[in-house]
């Protein structure tokens, strides 16, 4: 935008300065400065770590887009551009690394088995019922992430959720507590109240001419017809492309036999291990010791001295903390970094065979094989349908993506006019209704599409639009057609929404009144029913009720069950309005507590669970309290 005004507007000597001001920063500091930025990287420093701003604003970004996702249109753009945002994110940031940082010196640890089993649980990754390796690694190339980075990431959280549930699975709930909870949870009130209807006092307000006058002087700013925009736009949409693309025979085949191995199951193997483990950063006299230690599992295994499974029992007996093993369920080709693992694994014959040892970055391992899945292919007439959903699939996007751009292109070459994309594309030009900023039917309902349209660009220099993806696989170009600006509304525009603004202002006002009569007669001893035909108001005797009453307004419960208990010989008053308009005052008579046998085994050991979980929860935030003032921080709120 910047540089548009610039080619725009700079002429002559103005032009030239302007140049020349740009070309001092790149003399002094090189153009790499401007890419690859210059002074302090960090958002803020931890203890010993520092978390740097590009891993801020990956987590910033990705907050950002998780609330967009929940909220959608409703999203307040103030609270994702706002200081609040930014500094909830990096305190996370913060937290996250001071107890990453605990977890370390308390010793927790993962190890290599526990993080692969982590990884391949992870529902994100899952298709077909499985690990899924090319979706592993295609979603954390999305995320800028590789693979080493995301599962250090994950071996810390990991060790983190260890000292998490250490705190909270240790929280206990002692007998006392849970009779208190059980007493208060299922406790019930005796319930008895006036509802008051606002559409009754709207009914009877009257309003006079003079009224109407004052209240169009007073508000003229307010009483306008909105500023109004009626669009041109071209459509783009994947699922119409789909319809129309064909694909041949060969190309079915052909297709096929290139990810053939999507269509059938792979050769997998399982297997179990004996592991010599390396410490980190191992120097080479570790290395050969965990070497030849391994070794001599290996050889005493093939030399028929002992079995595996001997072998085995002996390592989980072993208490010098350098072995482990154990069975590694089923292992598929791609499912490790490192090769060496499955190419050894791959490399065994039959069922019942043992590995020569194999270093990995974890150790030494010593590997049998457990049994052989053989793979399995189905034949191509059995999936040819699926082979053409995909492949038309394909070939749509692809065009899909071709013509997007040509959209983009053209929209840009020619800013004045949607006539040279939609010849090129063979795309109708159509017309959309007037609307104003709150939206209109049609494309006028997608926030995308109102934003747009009474922006700066758009609207104000006339422009078409940049293509606005609405949803996947559905494109808009958009340019302004006609504009309306806002325009004051005569007395005879304004009257029926002055009427109407004014009744309700008088029927809350009176209705408010006649509340505050009936409770100072509720309290003096008058019944509610003998008020309720007074006032024109409905009684409502609810008797006996728990706080998950359906036969009640949650609005009159939760005023209920604030309500302190009444005294002998007196009742609780209270009052709220409903969602409707109409207004409540209510009387608690009596309250009684939750008996013990009030839930069933079951229910008490749910309760429980819950009261310990929070327990533990206050407890760990506690604990990250006291961690959190024990370590240095140091942020640069000024750099995010």
């Amino acid at each position: 935008m910047l540089l548009q005004k610039i080619r725009d507007q700079a002429k002559g000597w103005f032009a030239y300065t302007i140049v020349g001001l740009l070309t001092i920063p790149f003399a002094v500091w090189g153009i790499n400065y401007y890419f690859e930025g210059g002074g302090p990287m960090d958002a803020a420093v931890v203890g010993d770590s520092k978390i740097s701003l590009h891993e801020f604003q990956r987590a910033y970004q990705q907050q950002r887009q998780r609330l967009q996702s929940m909220l959608g249109g409703n999203m307040d753009t103030a609270l994702l551009e706002g200081p609040r945002l930014k500094q909830d994110v990096l305190q996370q940031l913060i937290d996250e690394r001071v107890l990453n940082q605990s977890a370390r010196d308390q010793g927790f640890r993962v190890g290599d088995q526990q993080l692969h089993d982590a990884v391949l649980a992870l529902p994100v990754f899952q298709q077909s019922g499985g690990f899924n390796r090319e979706l592993y690694e295609r979603l954390l190339r999305n995320q800028g992430l590789t693979a080493a980075a995301f599962e250090e990431s994950l071996r810390q959280s990991l060790a983190t959720a260890q000292l998490r549930d250490g705190v909270v699975a240790s929280a206990l709930v002692a007998p006392a507590e849970l009779e208190q909870w059980i007493a208060l949870l299922k406790q019930q009130r005796e319930l008895q109240y006036v509802v008051l209807p606002l559409a009754q006092y709207t009914a009877r307000a009257s309003v006079d001419d003079a009224a109407i006058q004052d209240y169009f002087e007073k508000n003229k700013e307010r009483l306008v017809n909105p500023e109004q925009v009626q669009l041109q736009f071209i459509e783009l949409k994947l699922a119409q492309i789909a319809e129309g693309t064909t694909v041949g025979e060969d190309e079915l085949k052909a297709a096929y036999e290139e990810q053939i191995a999507k269509y059938g199951r792979p050769e997998e193997r399982s297997a179990s291990h004996i592991l010599v483990k390396l410490p980190p950063n191992a120097g080479q006299d570790a290395v050969e010791k965990a070497r030849v230690r391994a070794q001599q599992i290996a050889d005493g295994i093939h030399s028929g001295s002992k079995s595996f499974d001997q072998a085995l029992q002996e390592v989980k007996t072993d208490a010098s903390g350098e072995l482990e093993g154990g069975e590694l369920g089923v292992i598929g080709k791609g499912m490790f970094d490192s090769p060496a693992f499955e190419t050894a694994l791959f490399a065994l014959p039959k069922a019942g065979e043992v590995s020569e040892p194999v270093q990995m970055p974890s150790g030494f391992h010593v590997i049998r094989l457990d049994n052989i899945t053989p793979a399995q292919v189905k034949p191509f007439e059995e999936v040819r349908e699926t082979v053409a959903t995909e492949l038309r699939q394909q070939k749509a996007e692809n065009r899909f993506y071709e013509i997007s751009q040509t959209l983009a292109n053209l929209g840009y070459e020619h800013p004045d006019s949607l006539e040279p994309a939609a010849k090129a594309l063979n795309a109708p030009i159509q017309d959309s209704g007037w609307f104003d900023r709150k939206g209109g039917e049609g494309i006028a309902a997608n926030p995308k599409i109102v934003e747009s349209a009474f922006g700066e660009d758009v609207l104000k220099r006339g422009v078409n639009s940049e293509p606005l993806e609405l949803e996947p696989g559905h494109i808009v170009m958009i340019r302004v057609k006609a504009h309306k600006d806002a325009t004051p509304r005569t007395l005879e525009e304004s009257r029926e929404d002055i009427v109407k603004a004014l009744r309700e202002q008088k029927a809350r006002e009176a209705i408010a009144k006649d509340i505050e009569t009936l409770k100072a007669r509720a309290a003096r001893g008058e019944h509610p029913q003998t008020l309720a035909t007074e006032f024109g108001g409905e009684f409502k005797n609810a008797g006996l009720v728990g706080r998950d009453a359906t036969t009640v307004d949650r609005a009159v419960l939760d005023v209920a069950f604030r309500l302190p208990q009444p005294v002998a010989g007196k009742v609780a008053l209270g009052s709220t309005a409903l969602a409707n308009g109409d207004q409540v005052v209510l009387e608690v008579i009596r309250v009684v507590p939750g008996q013990k046998d009030a839930l069933s085994e079951q229910e008490r050991k749910t309760l429980v669970q819950q009261l310990a979980q929070q327990t533990g929860s206050d407890q760990f935030d506690k604990l990250l309290d006291s961690i959190r003032t024990r370590t240095k921080v140091t942020t640069y709120s000024d750099r995010l």
